[in-house]
């Protein structure tokens, strides 16, 4: 049930940022609010990882399989942006030369 709350929440942004209903301060700073969003949830993130004894027992084995998650992650990502830069760039070329 909370999926439709943020789904709702999202709408509700995109909506109102698409209808021009924003303050013009809160369009300039906008992504100073983000920014400082994103430290309020990661530190909220903390505090409840913190508070969870079951998470502490274990973080040691949590912990590794994060790195090999986020590892991995990085390392796919990467690659996927280097096969689309690749072929983008070729059909860039294929483009450019029908164009003569």
């Amino acid at each position: 049930m909370r999926i439709l709350l943020y789904v709702f929440i999202i709408l509700a942004g995109a909506l109102i940022s698409s209808k021009g209903m924003l303050n013009e301060m809160v369009e300039k700073n906008l992504s100073k609010l983000q920014y400082a969003s994103l430290l309020l949830l990661l530190f909220i993130m903390g505090v409840n990882i913190g508070i969870n004894d079951q998470i502490i027992n274990t973080f040691g084995k949590l912990g590794l399989q994060a790195i090999v998650l986020s590892s991995a992650s990085i390392v796919l990502s990467v690659a996927a942006v280097k096969l689309v830069s690749i072929y983008s760039k070729y059909k860039e070329k294929a483009v450019q030369q029908d164009e003569s």
